[in-house]
């Protein structure tokens, strides 16, 4: 039987699981929002190459390739740190699901002893009922 104490520790560990599960989220939440943010740029630097190549001039398209080059550069770039990101992610997807089927063995045992102990505890409220009953025969027995 798990006692009062055991309780105390699987609700402290369940506590703590939950926080880890409420940091991953946040972690992959920055995570995931770095990454949009990269995908927005990349589209900036895309929409600003295809405008100044629509818009060039004459004169500038001597420049344009040099300029289409480092927006080139700059979007691989680009593309480069959110790949490294979408490893991270993927990482920290996995220590969610992990730390989740962990947080939800340590609610089940929560569970099931709070539910011992609750047994228990009704078996020995009967069991004194049971006593007092017993006691309250014996001593209606005597009096008569």
């Amino acid at each position: 039987m798990a006692g009062r104490g055991n309780l105390s520790a699987l609700a402290l560990i369940n506590d703590i699981k939950q926080h880890e599960l409420d940091m991953i989220g946040v972690e992959l939440s920055a995570l995931r929002a770095q990454q949009d943010d990269f995908a927005r740029q990349r589209q900036a630097l895309s929409d600003s190459a295809a405008r100044e190549s629509a818009e060039s001039t004459s004169d500038m398209r001597v420049y344009l390739h040099a300029y289409l080059s480092s927006v080139d550069r700059q979007s691989q770039g680009l593309l480069v740190e959110s790949d490294k990101l979408s490893a991270q992610i993927e990482v920290l997807e996995e220590k969610l699901f992990d730390t989740f089927r962990e947080s939800k063995t340590t609610r089940t045992v929560l569970a099931r002893a709070q539910a011992n102990v609750d047994l228990e505890a009704q078996r020995a409220e009967y069991a004194e009922l049971d006593d007092v009953s017993r006691a309250m025969s014996f001593q209606k027995g005597a009096l008569f």
